[in-house]
């Protein structure tokens, strides 16, 4: 269950690490606003990551495509799967920073109309 989060690579480690980093402010924000709007830039970001991670790895298996003698279809269909689990773990968080930003946003009545 866990081993195509593991195969991603770096792209993955850096969502992760931006998810840390989204928890981190919220936590600091539970009491006190405290770079509120952060929480969805970083959430921004973290969508940019997961999609250009996909890019980086559905364009390595199309180019694989040309030695398609020497790759099984299966391996293949695994790594266009894989690629795509940063895009949608970058959508996730994306998701949830926002939810969370606009959580605090109401808290901390900091949101001017």
């Amino acid at each position: 269950m866990i081993d195509p989060f593991l195969n991603v690579g770096p792209f993955m480690l850096t969502l992760l690490i931006l998810l840390c980093i989204i928890v981190f402010i919220s936590v600091k924000n539970i009491n006190e606003p405290y770079k509120t709007n952060s929480i969805v830039l970083l959430g921004i970001f973290s969508a940019l990551v997961g999609v250009s991670a996909t890019y980086i790895g559905i364009d390595a298996a199309f180019s694989s495509i040309s030695d398609i003698s020497k790759i099984s279809p299966q391996i293949l269909i695994n790594g266009l799967k894989t690629s795509l689990i940063t895009s949608i773990s970058g959508g996730i968080i994306m998701v949830v920073s926002t939810g969370l930003w606009y959580f605090f946003i109401r808290r901390h009545n900091l949101l001017i109309v």
